[in-house]
């Protein structure tokens, strides 16, 4: 029988949440599936791949006082307070099962009286509009799939400081980030973020028909980790600062290019992506450098689209 461990974050600071969520995935056991609920106060958090600068107005957010996080897996930005619960779930490879998880997801919210489905390559909508946004990791062994869950966000922050991409509106044909989202809290009047924690749990145990046992951590262990998460290098990235910028929408994701050329020769080049999956290492596209960008050619899928987009007059 599968053992289950469920935690609860104990505090609202991002990097220290971050922490936390990846000693579950570096020490996770056998076996084993750890739901971990956590809630962050007013922070924005992007993806991996994403350029900081150009998803959020970052100095005046930095300047109110918010925070920037830049998490260990893919998709695009997201703005947390506490208003908003985030839910992990980690296990080895061979227990990970996103449609499970998903389901518990689901399961929770039906018990308490909503509706809702999956839409898209990670999304949780009700009626159309997104209230839950999901990503995932894939390690050698060890396994990871997180989301949001909006209760009651403050939507005029989400959308005031969110530099939401016209070519990803326009793909979705709505016109701005607010008129996208939905918070729980618009469906049913009254519910409370506990509500939502013990129907998850609820639910978690129903479906692995188990019960969950507390999960103990070592706090000591988690100050490097957090240092980590918290280093404005991994936050920010360096700011490209190129002549040429190029965004087109693909199937699977938002490809945002920057880069410099001359006579068709590729000068510099830096890539950002919402993509949930990018495969594509630094080395794959900087041997492209000095050469005629129309005399380029590429075998994965991504490459090609990158290609296409600098060739694109």
């Amino acid at each position: 029988m599968t053992r289950l461990y469920y935690l609860e974050a104990p505090a609202y600071d991002v990097f220290e949440n971050q922490a936390l969520e990846k000693y579950l995935l570096e020490n996770v056991e056998d076996d084993t599936v750890i739901l971990y609920l956590w809630q962050n106060e007013n922070c924005i958090v992007i993806g991996r791949n994403q350029d900081a600068y150009s998803e959020c107005d970052l100095e005046r957010f930095e300047k109110d006082g918010g925070k920037l996080a830049r998490r260990i897996t893919g998709g695009g930005a997201v703005y947390h307070d506490k208003g908003n619960l985030n839910f992990t779930f980690v296990c080895k490879k061979d227990l990970y099962d996103v449609d499970k998880q998903d389901r518990i997801i689901l399961a929770a919210l039906k018990s308490l009286g909503i509706d809702a489905n999956k839409n898209g390559r990670n999304d949780l909508e009700i009626e159309g509009r997104k209230f839950s946004g999901h990503a995932y990791y894939k390690g050698k062994e060890n396994c990871l799939h997180h989301g949001t869950l909006m209760l009651e966000v403050d939507e005029g922050r989400l959308s005031d400081y969110l530099n939401v991409s016209l070519v990803k509106l326009e793909a979705r044909k709505v016109s701005s980030v607010r008129s996208r989202v939905i918070n729980l809290k618009a469906v049913k009047p009254g519910l409370s973020i506990e509500d939502l924690k013990k129907a998850l749990l609820s639910s978690f145990e129903n479906e692995y028909k188990n019960k969950a046992c507390v999960y103990k951590y070592d706090e000591e262990k988690l100050k490097k980790l957090k240092a980590e998460f918290a280093d404005p290098l991994w936050r920010h990235g360096q700011k490209a600062e190129h002549e040429f910028v190029k965004e087109k929408r693909f199937s699977w994701g938002t490809l945002r290019l920057t880069y410099d050329k001359e006579d068709n020769i590729l000068k510099d080049l830096a890539i950002y992506t919402d993509a949930l999956n990018w495969d594509i290492e630094e080395k794959e596209y900087k041997n492209w450098l000095g050469k005629d960008i129309r005399t380029l050619k590429a075998d994965k899928e991504k490459l090609r689209a990158i290609l296409e987009l600098l060739n694109e007059e």
